[in-house]
């Protein structure tokens, strides 16, 4: 093997341009796959990092009573005194542990501003039933996890430590202060530990016991609520114990807990499901969004082995005398398959060093991505020993698709002919395949292409239409009195005298309170039974998307109020409840005549509001979404601590920062802003560079497909002139012109051409027809006159220096070749 192996580079450094164009062309092909993998291992593969993951598991609620919306029951959380009952019942687990994102005020010190953070509400065994051991100090204690807002103790994040501490070892011991109450730092976790999202890192971990402290309403009956289902629960399993026997068990006990709280426990069951499952489960999207990408990397990997085929295919034609004489000396042809095989293992392993380049560039790219709102996403993409693994397999397994079947033909030559000619004796079917190859090539990057332009029109449409609000001339800022200790009425107080000043500053035209910024991650979902509306045997209530707004709201934001009316001041705390819902509630729910119809918040015990208005149906999350329902609460009568200001300039938002700062600070020097933007801003961070991403995946992918595509081509034709020199020396001692040589050689390439686009035009439309249900429709005339004409101009003129060449032979010359 290892003289295989000195053989392989021996010839490879003797032919340098071919060695080149085949190491960089199958590269393009790994380094794409390995992008897309690296992609979709940080969104959904990746495990957890802790000990022995694949025996954590996550333990769901199953809640069918609000199935049936695109947004039921997804993310499987239990109220505390459910996890509780699981905890202390279960035989099936090592251990249990809830954990709950919480949003905190983190201030080093007394005299520090209040930075907004995210951290965890945790259980003791925490850090114990994931096997994770603390960088510095410990981790939480069993009495810690045992009486509520006693021990106000603190685990730092490995970030937080080096970002707020720089790495001081004697930070152990020291308070921090979170939300308004002194926490003694007991422990750092390690750098390896980012927590239990793939896209979230908590700044610190907190004891559940101590969420009762944290000055919020969302903190509440945290630990007592049975129907306040706020906690993520995960559980080791086992040795032994299988998932089936896990869930069995779990179904038993959330039955149990059923027939003793039916109040607040009915028709909730019990799952337990892998990592994988609990992330497919909470963003089900992400599924078709991995296969699509896969898809996408598999035709650039294949357009890329056939392209390095095709060129050892033509290869092979100038290596035929020195197989023919290996073949006569003796050697098997096995032998020779096996030392050919090694060639292309050679170029394989060097492509993908190279695409692993490639794809740590483009993992750069893409964790710079924002994703904007009040949750710090990050977006983990790494070169990590999974992707070292993947792209290993890949290099192989390419060089078995584009190195066995030639390596097979040369060791099937023909000796009497090679010896005497120096070329083997292919025949009309051989090269036939690789003509097949480049039609196949073609069809793939016009399948590429084709998708890409597809999605730039979309995308392109979508950013321009009609989203629902307005976004020019309005600025944004975050707060959250309760984070610096502010009471309910208080915070109540501060956001009245907050929105009177704005709206009598000289240079706000407008403004308004509302907790949801369109397109952004951060939404409440809300459980809802519209009164008449009958729901599928076993559904009690639908799930919508909800925001809590003031009554300038609608007015500011420019959303538009079809039917009934907006919130009116007089809609007080203790005035009749009262909902605006949108177009597509009114009309999935609701009927032709919404408004005077009521809806019940929660569940069958919750409060009755009236529908006073329909507003038009807008974009919440992505300019992509379909029309989706959403349901808007009064900010009077729905008091919330998290808040966001918008206020409407009569210039330049941007310059209303200044102003609206010193204004807050009159009202309250200490009260911290959060997210100071631009509407402009926000929405270029959310859609725009979102777009951006997506059309540069797909763009880059056709792009690439075509540089290969046409690689191949110039390298069958070429190939094509090489092996009829003496049949074109015939035709032009005959009399046949150069225009006419070159015209034949033009005519292989245009049909070749054709026939590819003609097959990647079909199955680009079998692919949109498959994909019905898109918003738009993706084929317009760009796609079907401008690429497949770019296409052909582009492969002509991959021809035209071949086509050049043959109309240039000498007859002399060729006739006289054996």
């Amino acid at each position: 093997m290892l003289n295989d192996l000195r053989f392989a580079l021996r010839t490879l450094r003797q032919h340098p341009g071919f060695a080149l164009t085949a190491i960089f062309s199958i590269a393009l092909g790994i380094g794409a796959a390995s992008t897309i993998f690296s992609l979709v291992d940080g969104l959904l593969l990746r495990p957890l990092a802790v000990l022995n993951a694949s025996q954590v598991v996550t333990l769901r609620s199953v809640a069918p009573t609000v199935s049936g919306s695109q947004f039921a029951g997804a993310s499987g959380a239990m109220s505390y005194p459910d996890f509780a009952d699981f905890r202390d019942r279960n035989r099936s687990f090592d251990g249990l542990l809830a954990y709950q994102l919480s949003v905190f005020g983190f201030a080093r010190d007394a005299q520090s501003q209040p930075q907004m953070k995210m951290g965890f509400l945790v259980s003791g065994n925490f850090f114990r039933v994931l096997g994770v051991s603390p960088q510095l100090g410990r981790g939480f204690n069993p009495e810690e996890d045992q009486v509520p807002a006693r021990d106000a103790v603190v685990v730092l994040s490995y970030d937080l430590w080096a970002h707020e501490f720089g790495r001081d070892v004697s930070v152990i011991g020291r308070h921090v202060n979170l939300s308004g109450t002194d926490f003694t730092i007991v422990g750092v976790a390690p750098e390896s530990f980012k927590g239990l999202d793939q896209f979230i890192r908590p700044a610190f971990f907190v004891p559940i016991m101590m969420g009762a402290k944290l000055p919020s309403a969302a903190n509440e009956n945290l630990l007592t609520g049975r129907d306040k289902r706020t906690f993520m629960v995960k559980g080791r399993l086992k040795s032994g114990v299988s998932i089936e026997a896990a869930n069995q068990e779990a179904a038993g006990i959330a039955k149990s807990l059923e027939q003793s709280y039916p109040g607040t426990n009915r028709a909730i069951g019990a799952g337990v499901v892998t990592e994988i499952q609990a992330r497919l489960a909470l963003l089900p999207f992400y599924a078709g969004v991995a296969a699509s990408l896969f898809f996408l990397a598999g035709i650039v990997l294949l357009i890329a082995c056939s392209n390095v085929a095709n060129l050892t295919l033509g290869r092979s034609r100038s290596r035929a005398r020195e197989i023919a004489v290996r073949l006569a000396i003796g050697a098997g042809r096995l032998r020779l398959v096996q030392q050919l095989m090694t060639e292309s293992l050679v170029i394989a392993l060097a492509g993908g060093a190279l695409g692993l380049l490639m794809a740590e560039t483009a993992a750069e790219l893409f964790s710079r991505l924002e994703i904007v709102g009040e949750t710090p996403i990050q977006l983990n993409f790494q070169l990590d020993h999974r992707v070292l693994c993947f792209t290993l397999f890949v290099s192989v397994a390419s060089a078995i698709v584009f190195g066995l079947v030639p390596a097979i033909q040369s060791a099937r030559t023909d000796l009497t002919p090679a010896l005497k000619s120096g070329e083997p004796e292919y025949g009309r079917k051989r090269f036939f395949g690789r003509r097949a190859l480049v039609t196949a090539q073609i069809a793939g990057s016009v399948v590429l292409l084709a998708a890409a332009t597809a999605q730039y029109r979309s995308s392109v449409k979508m950013l321009f239409a009609d989203h629902g609000f307005r976004r020019d001339h309005l600025l944004t800022m975050k707060f959250d009195p309760s984070l610096i200790g502010y009471t309910p009425a208080q915070t109540g107080q501060f956001y009245k005298t907050l929105i009177d000043r704005t709206r009598q500053a000289p240079a706000v035209k407008s403004a308004a309170l509302a907790l949801f910024i369109p397109l952004t991650s951060t939404i409440r979902q809300q459980a809802v039974i519209p009164e008449g509306y009958a729901f599928p045997s076993g559904q009690e209530s639908t799930t919508v998307l909800e925001s809590t707004v003031d009554e300038h709201y609608f007015e500011t934001l420019d959303v538009h109020i079809l039917e009934g009316r907006g919130f009116l001041p007089a809609d007080l705390a203790n005035s009749p409840r009262v909902a605006v819902v949108n177009q597509a509630f009114a009309r999935k729910y609701l009927g032709p005549k919404p408004i005077g119809k009521r809806i019940r918040l929660n569940d069958a015990n919750g409060p009755w509001l009236e529908v006073v208005g329909v507003a038009v149906t807008g974009k919440y999350l992505a300019v992509s979404e379909p029309p989706t329902e959403f349901l808007y609460l009064p900010l009077s009568q729905d008091p919330q601590p998290r808040m966001t200001l918008f206020a409407e300039s009569y210039g330049d938002p941007a310059a209303l920062a200044g102003p609206l700062r010193q204004l807050v600070h009159s009202i309250d020097s200490n009260l911290p802003i959060f997210s100071v933007r631009t509407m402009d801003d926000i929405f270029e961070q959310t859609s725009v560079k979102t777009r951006d991403l997506t059309n540069g995946i797909l763009i880059s992918a056709g792009l690439i497909g075509l540089s290969l595509a046409v690689v191949g081509l110039f390298a069958v034709v070429a190939y094509q002139v090489a092996r009829r020199t003496r049949e074109i020396g015939v035709r032009v001692a005959l009399g046949a012109g150069r225009s006419q040589i070159a015209g034949m050689v033009l005519r292989s390439a245009a049909t070749m051409s054709v026939t590819g686009i003609g097959i990647g035009l079909a199955l680009s439309f079998a692919a949109a027809r498959a994909r019905g249900a898109q918003p738009l429709q993706p084929f317009d005339r760009l796609v079907t006159i401008v690429v497949p004409v770019s296409l052909l101009l582009t492969a002509l003129l991959a021809a035209a220096l071949p086509a050049w060449r043959a109309s240039r032979i000498d007859p002399q010359r060729a006739l006289r070749q054996d």
